[in-house]
């Protein structure tokens, strides 16, 4: 265990030779500084990480927990709206692959993940107009795919700010904050919402709003120096 990356035992990642630049900013990965995981938690750009994902999650999982109850409040049946959470995992799934191979086209991964928390945001509005099953449906794929993009993009964008030497640390940190906290927060909320207001509206509205913001904001993150 206290051997924790590939040149510890003479190797690099995805097979490369020692001297290998990493593409971004051409710094040699066997020369990358051991950055200590207290300066990583002191700067601007990992809570700004943490918000942005944990709202990401948080709005996943409001939407996850409610959506069926809020179909069947506007006449759609019981077994077609349930059938839409599958959707919503399907959708995911090509976001994944799509999101994942955005963040190495673009020059920084932070425009993937600002992009992926946007497409969530159609999904919301979308969801927000939607009166028959199909366009529950549409919204189900679109708002999946947009929530694909979660995965790929914290892990690049934790790795491309802060390098792979406490990546797991980061990582770890960030699920945290994002699956724990902002996890739990979600149906919570999305439940005090509905019982105050007697309806979803307000809390995908809400949703939409919080998206919207942490898609800009995500784009505020600074370069790594």
């Amino acid at each position: 265990m206290r051997k924790t990356i590939p040149e510890d035992y003479g190797l690099l990642p995805d097979g490369d030779d020692p001297g290998t630049t990493v593409r971004r900013d051409e710094t040699p990965i066997d020369n990358e500084p051991n950055i200590p995981l207290s300066c990583v938690l002191k700067t601007p750009a990992f809570w700004i990480m943490a918000f942005c994902f944990s709202m990401g999650i948080m709005v996943e999982m409001m939407a996850f927990i409610h959506q069926v109850v809020y179909a069947v409040n506007i006449n759609i049946g019981k077994i077609a709206a349930a059938s839409s959470l599958g959707l919503i995992c399907v959708g995911s799934i090509f976001g994944r692959f799509f999101f994942g191979w955005l963040c190495d086209a673009f020059k920084d991964p932070k425009y993937s993940a600002s992009l992926g928390l946007l497409v969530m945001a159609a999904g919301m509005l979308m969801l927000l107009n939607i009166s028959s099953i199909t366009g529950l449906y549409i919204y189900s794929v679109i708002f999946g795919f947009g929530y694909g993009s979660i995965s790929p993009a914290l892990s690049s964008l934790a790795c491309d700010r802060f390098g792979r030497r406490i990546l797991g640390s980061i990582l770890g940190i960030l699920i945290f904050f994002a699956t724990g906290i902002g996890g739990g927060m979600g149906p919570l909320i999305g439940g005090m919402i509905y019982d105050h207001f007697g309806t979803y509206t307000h809390a995908w509205q809400f949703n939409l709003i919080m998206l919207l913001i942490v898609s800009i904001l995500m784009l505020t993150i600074k370069p790594k120096k």
